[in-house]
């Protein structure tokens, strides 16, 4: 493999990733959403009940993470959070209806912009794309479990 073409594919995924992000994190923030928060209120509104746990491990995301962008969702009436009668220290998440509204003019941004990203490129290499991102994604998974383990072993 070389090594530099490996580095200038990672910086150019990186800076794509980057680029994208903050054009629909602009348009999000004027009303008060970042991206991150946006694909934790499109969970919830496909997993209803679902609980911070469930949504963490879906997204890859820390549970801390999960629990600060719940708390700011709840905040802004965009979802709600009931405890479990059975276990009082976990939520069930619900999106409100305000957060219905939201999501699907929030989600028109983020098509708007996929569908400029991807723009030119034939079904065939669209296909190619996303089997190579999935092989990559599955090489660093692994690593990404361990991160993940230590940060929650770190916050107990």
């Amino acid at each position: 493999m070389d090594k530099d073409r490996a580095i200038r594919l990672g910086w150019n995924m990186d800076r794509l990733a980057r680029f994208r992000r903050d054009l629909i994190n602009r348009e999000a923030e004027e009303n008060g959403v970042y991206l991150g928060q946006l694909r934790v209120l499109r969970h919830i509104s496909s997993h209803p009940g679902c609980s911070q746990q469930e949504v963490a491990t879906a997204l890859s995301q820390s549970p801390a993470a999960i629990t600060l962008s719940t708390k700011r969702l709840q905040e802004m009436g965009l979802i709600t959070k009931q405890t479990d009668p059975n276990n009082l220290r976990q939520y069930h998440l619900y999106i409100t209806e305000k957060g219905i509204r939201n999501g699907e003019s929030f989600w028109q941004v983020i098509e708007r912009y996929t569908d400029r990203t991807f723009s030119g490129l034939t079904e065939e290499e669209l296909e190619t794309l996303e089997a190579l991102l999935e092989k990559m994604y599955r090489n660093l998974e692994p690593y990404k479990k361990a991160v993940l383990q230590n940060e929650t072993e770190n916050n107990k």
